[in-house]
């Protein structure tokens, strides 16, 4: 199994050409907030994204996202109100059209891509964990310094990469394979992070066949979201303690 998916590796690769890899990027812990795995629960984070982006002030931290997390830490870098983003994406038909995973995050990076430009973003607070096969052993690393909004979805798109779930394994940059950044412990060992947004936060347990069976009904997604979003209310007590609050601003 093993030789057959390293010549399938080889017969489905492509270079790229902007990023830059490190074990550890040098941003203060004490700023950084990371969003964790899920699948399809990354809708679910997605609420609790947006539950902090609606009510907290964020403007001196970084995000560090794996896999769906990532996505949830490329809508924080986005300059455009908060609403607006959860509305125009969740009222796409493509949860209407769409039957699978991989189909799905297909489509999702090619809304964020035509529905965008990058000067609609701060790319420079953006971090995307990726796992990489180096010498048969998985090794986590960041990817950051996204000159463009192509990069960005590029890197929240193979970060969301796991072979024969969510496609194919194509990508290579300087001569190492990229798989979903999900894959082992996140955030890694070596990242200090300042607050972790993940899919079990509040208590609520998921299944593989929550993360990734695609659902029947096209309305799961704006109804998970909302859990989240209800959730992350129900937990203000605790995101209190950490945040502050957007009222305290001056202006």
């Amino acid at each position: 199994m093993f030789y057959k998916l390293l010549i399938f590796i080889f017969c489905n690769l492509f270079s790229s050409n902007s990023f830059i890899f490190t074990h550890k990027p040098s941003i203060s812990s004490k700023r950084l907030v990371t969003f964790g795995p899920g699948g399809i629960t990354g809708f679910y984070t997605l609420g609790v994204t947006s539950y902090l982006k609606d009510n907290y002030n964020l403007t001196d931290y970084t995000f560090l996202g794996a896999s769906a997390g990532s996505w949830n830490a490329l809508l924080l870098t986005c300059k455009d109100k908060n609403s607006v983003i959860i509305d125009k994406l969740l009222s796409q038909n493509m949860f209407h059209k769409t039957t699978s995973v991989s189909n799905l995050l297909a489509n999702i990076k090619t809304y964020v891509e035509t529905t965008y430009t990058t000067s609609d973003f701060e790319l420079s607070k953006l971090y995307v964990s990726v796992s990489i096969l180096h010498f048969l052993r998985f090794e986590p690393k960041v990817v950051y310094n996204f000159t463009s909004l192509l990069d960005a979805t590029n890197g929240c798109f193979y970060s969301s990469y796991i072979p024969f779930v969510t496609g194919k394994v194509k990508f290579l940059h300087l001569k190492n394979f990229i798989f979903d950044g999900g894959i082992g412990k996140f955030p890694p060992n070596h990242i200090q992070s300042y607050f972790d947004v993940y899919p079990s936060m509040w208590g609520r347990q998921f299944t593989s066949k929550d993360r990734f069976v695609y659902p029947t009904d096209s309305n799961y997604f704006k109804n998970i979201y909302q859990l989240g979003y209800n959730d992350s209310y129900k937990n203000k007590h605790i995101l209190d303690l950490y945040f502050s609050p957007l009222n305290n601003l001056e202006f």
